[in-house]
């Protein structure tokens, strides 16, 4: 049986010419870019990634649109807080006379002891 296998010359196997850029482990929120006039390149400082300039354009003109919309609402919803409070001091001062008022109305305690309250 060891008669029918044939070797042949040169199965060899190549040296490794490839090499893997490995990234640094863990998120990279992309908060500091470089931007290259001459390639006209948009790149991560921290990571090394390279975006396509309009996608990164775009994304950030996202981003930027998201926050003043949330800083739209935040606002909105402080005036409408400021409203309640100013509301609420209102009512507090009307309850301080109608307790004042009620007060002065109100008859005196007993005295059963001789004592004075």
């Amino acid at each position: 049986m060891v008669d029918n296998i044939r070797q042949f010359p040169g199965a060899e196997v190549p040296d490794q010419t490839l090499s893997v850029e490995r990234r640094p482990f863990g998120f990279c929120s992309h908060e500091k870019i470089s931007l290259d006039e001459h390639s006209r390149t948009v790149k991560c400082a921290a990571c090394g990634k390279v975006f396509d300039p309009f996608n990164f354009l775009r994304d950030e003109v996202h981003r930027l649109q998201d926050a003043w919309e949330r800083h739209r609402q935040v606002r909105s919803s402080l005036s409408e807080h400021i409203d309640r409070v100013e509301a609420l001091k209102k009512e507090e001062a009307r309850l301080k006379g109608r307790i004042k008022t009620a007060k002065a109305k109100a008859e005196p305690a007993i005295d059963v002891r001789n004592r004075s309250l």
